[in-house]
């Protein structure tokens, strides 16, 4: 019962780092049309920015972890202009061979300016162990949960009562009317990448206390959160993130009769088997031609 608990609580965590992988890349599908296979390193880069801020900022982690996301705004920024702006309106071949090449390119100057070794960053709750009852988890994990439960809750919001939520949701539906009734498309473009990488940018700052930072980190997560935005419907940010939170559930329970090593095979056998009965995912539409 003790580890099904533990692994429970594992499948939460890593249920909430996919999902804020996969919401923002459900985000930015939705809006822009392009499937961002880079969006993994973008979390990346938020990883070493907290590492860089406790590193050579001397920064105790709280305030290093704000500075990150807020960082992975402007990222989110530079990104759209470098890569993004340039494939929106191409066929998704070019979209598909760019979105690879910007991830290839990000992993390479991470292995460049960083190194390879992996680089550990601190937290002073991933020591801390909270027991209540018969269940024992560390408060960094707990730190994940909350700030997944607050950064959705803000997307929410953000996407329900702001003008430029309430645009990003009329361009996801069709991007065409809202051209004809005056949407400004390369502003609501532009917020949907920076929200994007914020979003990763949360996983970035409470997840690596938890494990370490390395170049490559951010490709698993990639698949995963692909994985997710496929079962839970192209371009629906809920329900990317409620496949997420279940494909992470699943694998931490999975491992435990079978050996850690098949993870990926139980994520994207949940994957098929979900598609086996809704093509078109959990919160997806079929579609008419």
């Amino acid at each position: 019962m003790h580890v099904f608990i533990d692994e429970v609580v594992n499948g939460l965590t890593l249920g909430s780092e996919y999902a804020l992988v996969a919401a923002g890349l459900a985000l930015i599908f939705g809006v822009v049309q392009i499937v961002n296979f880079a969006h993994g390193e973008l979390y990346m880069v938020g990883a070493y920015l907290l590492y860089l801020a406790q590193t050579y900022l001397n920064w105790p982690y709280v305030p290093a972890a704000a500075l990150a996301v807020l960082a992975m705004g402007l990222f989110g920024l530079i990104f759209y202009v470098a890569v993004i702006r340039t494939m929106i309106g191409k066929g998704w071949q070019l979209q598909l061979v760019a979105t690879l090449a910007a991830s290839v390119v990000l992993i390479n100057l991470a292995i460049v300016t960083v190194g390879s070794i992996p680089k550990v960053v601190v937290s002073p709750l991933t020591a801390t162990i909270l027991t209540a009852y018969f269940v024992r988890l560390s408060a960094q994990r707990l730190v994940v949960l909350v700030c997944a439960l607050v950064a959705f809750a803000g997307l929410y919001g953000f996407l329900k009562y702001t003008k430029a939520g309430k645009a990003m949701r009329a361009m996801s539906q069709n991007r065409d009317a809202a051209v004809v009734v005056g949407i400004p498309i390369e502003r609501v473009t532009l917020s949907a990448v920076v929200t994007g990488a914020m979003l990763a940018g949360v996983a970035a700052v409470t997840i690596p206390p938890l494990s370490n930072v390395n170049p490559t980190m951010g490709a698993s997560v990639t698949l995963q959160a692909f994985a997710a935005v496929v079962m839970g419907g192209f371009g629906n940010v809920t329900g990317a993130i409620v496949s997420a939170v279940l494909l992470g559930l699943a694998e931490a329970i999975g491992i435990i009769w079978v050996p850690s090593e098949y993870a990926d095979a139980i994520v994207f056998g949940v994957m098929i088997a979900v598609l086996l009965f809704r093509p078109h995912g959990l919160f997806g539409r079929a579609a008419r031609a």
